[in-house]
């Protein structure tokens, strides 16, 4: 049902199923947050681990492009029509839901409806079209949209390296190179909240990318699903004790909701490391973020990251939350409901739309 769903065959021998999972996590990361955030969950309960779930969207993001360029001969990509392709897929991929949020919620701005939670005037609408700010969680669209301009140039470079005495090392030895770079032309602790800036996440990006080549520069590291999957395990002990309410209360501290909101390299580093660990270990995990619940929220996520905002808010103003669990249900269920129907009319129409092959 769920291949019905996504309205083509998905027989490309590059897909695997655990990813659309992995994507899942994080948008029910955000969500969750949110919920804790605005008082839907205990508060407080899961507040402040939003920022975790966009980073290891941006993981995914860089490491999926980065797969599919990599698994290419060099000379493939020195065709127009390759970059072509890859612009408008980008473009695609982002911006037709992107454009109905904004024009959508400018057009609400201007009746006055002022439960929206995007308030957008035409100035602060036109500085989201041009990916100079980004309300809410519309940020992170500007940065994962000015990281696909960049991304090629990486990739390009490292497969130039591959071809050396050494390449891989020499390519790993780069990528550690433009990260410790990135870091200290961009410090994370002077990141503003909600940057539209590549460079703070640049580090995250770089995870994503590195466990692309990782993967198919040492494929003999796969050999031992036994030790991937310990370290899955042990990765998401450690992104459960990253949540800040824990961290408070083991450590005696304070609650800090942005307590790791600029844990950057960390973040980069252990999503890169568990996507690897659902790729080469299986087992449960693999089972889990592969299976059909998982794979749905997955493919639905954009549309859920961009909507369960506003639906959040309509719940509020039609009285759900005096409903307790229920209205939570009915909450849950409506955000899936509007993610679906979003997939289906904003998303799913361009997926698959390519230049023609010349003739």
């Amino acid at each position: 049902m769920l291949e019905s769903f996504l309205g083509q065959p998905r027989t490309r021998g590059d897909h695997v199923q655990a990813l659309d999972g992995l994507r899942g996590l994080a948008v029910l990361i955000v969500i969750a947050s949110h919920l804790s955030n605005t008082g839907w969950l205990p508060q407080p309960g899961v507040s402040g681990t939003g920022k975790s779930g966009v980073y290891l969207f941006f993981v995914l993001s860089a490491y999926l492009l980065a797969h599919a360029m990599l698994a290419k001969p060099l000379g493939a990509l020195a065709d127009a029509r390759y970059w072509a392709n890859y612009a408008l897929r980008r473009i695609l991929r982002i911006w037709p839901l992107y454009l109905v949020i904004l024009l959508l919620s400018w057009g609400l701005t201007r009746a006055g409806v002022a439960a929206w939670h995007y308030q957008l005037d035409t100035a602060a609408l036109w500085r989201h079209l041009s990916l100079r700010e980004g309300q809410d969680v519309l940020w992170s669209i500007p940065v994962e949209f000015t990281f696909y301009l960049w991304l090629p140039v990486i990739v390009v470079t490292l497969m130039f390296l591959r071809r050396l005495p050494g390449g891989r090392w020499w390519g790993l030895l780069l990528l550690a190179a433009l990260a410790c770079w990135a870091q200290w032309r961009w410090p994370a602790a002077e990141a503003p909240p909600n940057s539209v800036q590549l460079g703070f996440y640049l580090v995250v990006f770089l995870c994503g990318v590195a466990a692309a080549f990782v993967q198919q520069a040492w494929p003999s590291l796969g050999h031992y699903p036994r030790a991937w999957r310990s370290l899955a395990w042990a990765l998401l002990g450690a992104l459960v004790m990253a949540t800040p309410a824990l961290w408070a209360a083991i450590g005696g501290s304070g609650f800090d909701p942005e307590l790791n909101h600029r844990w950057f390299t960390a973040f980069g580093l252990g999503w890169a490391l568990l996507l690897l660990a659902v790729l080469w270990g299986g087992g449960i995990l693999g089972r889990f973020f592969a299976s059909a619940p998982m794979r749905l929220v997955g493919v639905v996520s954009f549309s859920a990251y961009l909507w369960h905002m506003p639906v959040l808010r309509a719940a509020d103003a039609l009285g759900l939350r005096a409903l307790g669990g229920w209205g939570l249900s009915v909450l849950l269920a409506a955000m899936l409901a509007v993610a679906m129907g979003s997939f289906l009319l904003a998303e799913r129409p361009w997926r698959e739309l390519r230049l023609a092959n010349r003739a």
